[in-house]
């Protein structure tokens, strides 16, 4: 690998550890199927721009995402380097042509939450104050 994406591997990490501390910062959660699954930087960078569409340990991988706010931008531009239009954008030209299924998208974080607890293969962002212990938060793998 090389050194640039590694700073941008430990700048990510470094981000989204550093951003839950302060409490409207988003958290990475995950049907508690997918607990054993080996997510780092680039694994979730994939999944959410619909490039690895299956998990390692089985099952389709399904997004759920916030609309917009503060919480989904802060995610997206840590995780694929967008904002939320333009992740958006992203997504709808893939799916007009073909590429992949939209992510659910949902106005609030305790639907992303019960959408992601009740769905297996799913993960998605919310604000940390919003997790319980219906979900899995992932920890991104070094």
């Amino acid at each position: 690998m090389n050194s640039h994406f590694l700073r941008r591997l430990g700048a990510i990490a470094a981000l989204l550890s550093l951003v839950s501390l302060a409490g409207a910062a988003p958290a990475i959660i995950a049907n508690k199927g997918l607990e054993k699954e080996k997510i780092d930087a680039s694994t979730l960078k994939a999944v959410f721009l619909g490039k690895k569409v299956a998990w390692d340990t089985g099952g389709r991988a399904i997004l759920a995402v916030l609309k917009s706010g503060p919480v989904a931008d802060e995610f997206l531009k840590g995780a694929v380097d967008m904002s939320s239009s333009s992740f958006n954008n992203y997504w709808r030209r893939l799916a007009m042509t073909g590429g992949g299924s939209a992510p659910h998208v949902f106005e609030k974080d305790e639907d992303v939450r019960k959408y992601v607890s009740d769905t297996p293969g799913a993960i998605g962002f919310v604000d940390s104050a919003s997790v319980d212990a219906s979900v899995a938060v992932i920890t991104l793998a070094p």
